[in-house]
C-alpha cells in the first residue's frame, strides 16, 4: 500500500507525532509499503527531504515567535501544494495525525478525490491551554479547540487514539458516525529494556553511582510541571539521599536550573540537556524510578519506556497515566506533594517493594509492543481501503 501521513508538526520539532510516524513508518516501509509525509518546510520554500527513510514533503512555512521549531504553513497555494503532492505520491489511504491548518487542507483537497482516510489524536487541549491565564479564559480556550477539533474529525470515518483514556475524552466531540478504537502508539522492547552496559553513560554525563537515579524524560515546558517535582524533591532530599536526572530541553530549562539553585538541591539535580538516541535508553537502564508529573498525556512515551526498562513510575492521577500506572508505582493527586515525597522516599529505600513494582512494570508494558501496534494499523489500512 501507499500511506500519506499527514501532521501539522515534525523534524526537527520532537513531539508524539513525530516519534509515532518516524517508527511506525520505516516498520510499515519494511514490510513493502510506501511511506510518504506532508508536513510544514523548515523553509518559507516547498522541500523534499528524507529523514529516518521516510520521503517528506515539506509546505512552505514561517516558525512561531515563542516555540521557534513550531512552524505555520503559509495559506497561500497551500491546497494546490498538496493536491500536487498527492497527484504525485497516489497514497491508497490518508491517515491525519492531527486537525490543524494542514489537515484541514488535505481534507478540503480530499473532498474532490476520494481517497480514503484515518485519523489519529494525539492531542488533548491542555497541551496548549496551559499557556493561558486564568480560569475561566482558559476554558474559553478549550472549547474553542475542542470546536475546532470537531470541524475537522468529523469529516473521517474512522479515530484513533493511543489509550481507552483517549477515546472516552474525545468520544462526546465526534458524531455517532465516526468511529473510534485505541491503538497504542507502541514501545520497541527490543531497544528499551533493563539490560545492557550502563557504565559510557554513567561517565560520559558524570553521573553519581553511590545513591538511585529519580529520572524524568521529555520537554521543559510549562504543562510538564516539573517545578512541582522539584518542589517535592526538596523535601524528599532531607529523608532520603537520590539524584534527580532531569532528561530533554524547553523553554522552562532555565528557568528549572534556577529553581533547583533556590531550593537549595541544585548538587542533587542534573539537567542533561538533549540527549541523542543512542544514550537515551541508557538513561533509563540506570534509575532507580522515573516520576511525571503532565496532566495532560493521551499515553506518555516516555512512560512507556520507563516501564519497558523495568521501572516503577511515580505519576499524577490525570490522563492516560492511570491506566499505565497499576501495581507498578504510585499515583498522587495534582500538587500533592508530600504524596510524591512518600512515594519517592518509599521506592529508594523499600528493596521488595521496588522488586515488585519493577516486575509489574515489565509485565505491563507487553501489551504495548510496537509490533502489535503496526499489525494494528496495518490491518486497519487494508480495511479502510477496501470500504
Amino acid at each position: 500500500m501507499r500511506i500519506l501521513f499527514v501532521s501539522d508538526t515534525y523534524y526537527p520539532h520532537i513531539n508524539g507525532v513525530y516519534y509515532f510516524v518516524c517508527r511506525v513508518g520505516p516498520m510499515l516501509q519494511n514490510k513493502g509499503h510506501q511511506i510518504a509525509v506532508i508536513a510544514p518546510s523548515p523553509t518559507t520554500s516547498s522541500t523534499l527531504k528524507k529523514i529516518d527513510e521516510l520521503d517528506v514533503y515539506g509546505l512552505p512555512s514561517v516558525s512561531t515567535v515563542l516555540y521557534p521549531l513550531i512552524r505555520v504553513p503559509f495559506p497561500v497555494l497551500m491546497q494546490s501544494r498538496i493536491r500536487k503532492i498527492i497527484a504525485e505520491f497516489k497514497p491508497d489511504i490518508i491517515h491525519l495525525q492531527d486537525h490543524f491548518a494542514i489537515s484541514k487542507a488535505v481534507i478540503a483537497v480530499n473532498k474532490s478525490i476520494g481517497i480514503p482516510m484515518v485519523a489519529t489524536n494525539h492531542f488533548m487541549p491542555e497541551n496548549i491551554s496551559v499557556l493561558v491565564k486564568g480560569n475561566g479564559l482558559k476554558t474559553k480556550v478549550e472549547n474553542w479547540l475542542w470546536r475546532q477539533f470537531t470541524k475537522v474529525y468529523n469529516q473521517v470515518p474512522l479515530v484513533t487514539t493511543p489509550t481507552e483514556t483517549g477515546v472516552n475524552i474525545m468520544r462526546p466531540h465526534l458524531k455517532p458516525a465516526v468511529k473510534t478504537i485505541a491503538i497504542s502508539s507502541g514501545i520497541d522492547l527490543g531497544l528499551f529494556n533493563p539490560h545492557g552496559d550502563v557504565q559510557p553513560i554513567i561517565e560520559k554525563y558524570e553521573i553519581p553511582t553511590d545513591r538511585p537515579i529519580l529520572l524524568y524524560v521529555g520537554r521543559l515546558d510549562p504543562e510538564k510541571r516539573i517545578d512541582e517535582i522539584l518542589e517535592a524533591v526538596s523535601v524528599a532530599i532531607k529523608k532520603v539521599n537520590f539524584t534527580f536526572l532531569i532528561v530533554g530541553k524547553g523553554t522552562k530549562k532555565q528557568e528549572l536550573e534556577q529553581k533547583s539553585v533556590s531550593l537549595g538541591i541544585a548538587q542533587h539535580v542534573i539537567f542533561t540537556g538533549f540527549v541523542p538516541d543512542e544514550d537515551l535508553p541508557f538513561m533509563y537502564k540506570l534509575s532507580r524510578c522515573f516520576i511525571i508529573a503532565s496532566i495532560a498525556e493521551l499515553l506518555s512515551l516516555v512512560t512507556l519506556q520507563a516501564m519497558a526498562s523495568g521501572l516503577p513510575i511515580i505519576a499524577v492521577n490525570a490522563g492516560a497515566l492511570v491506566e499505565l500506572v497499576d501495581g507498578n508505582g504510585y499515583l498522587y493527586n495534582e500538587g500533592d506533594i508530600p504524596a510524591i515525597v512518600n512515594a519517592i522516599t518509599a521506592i529508594c529505600t523499600d528493596d521488595n517493594a521496588y522488586a515488585q513494582m519493577r516486575s509489574v512494570s515489565l509485565e505491563r508494558i507487553q501489551k504495548h509492543d510496537i509490533n502489535a501496534t503496526l499489525s494494528a494499523f496495518e490491518n486497519l489500512y487494508i480495511t479502510q481501503a477496501a470500504l
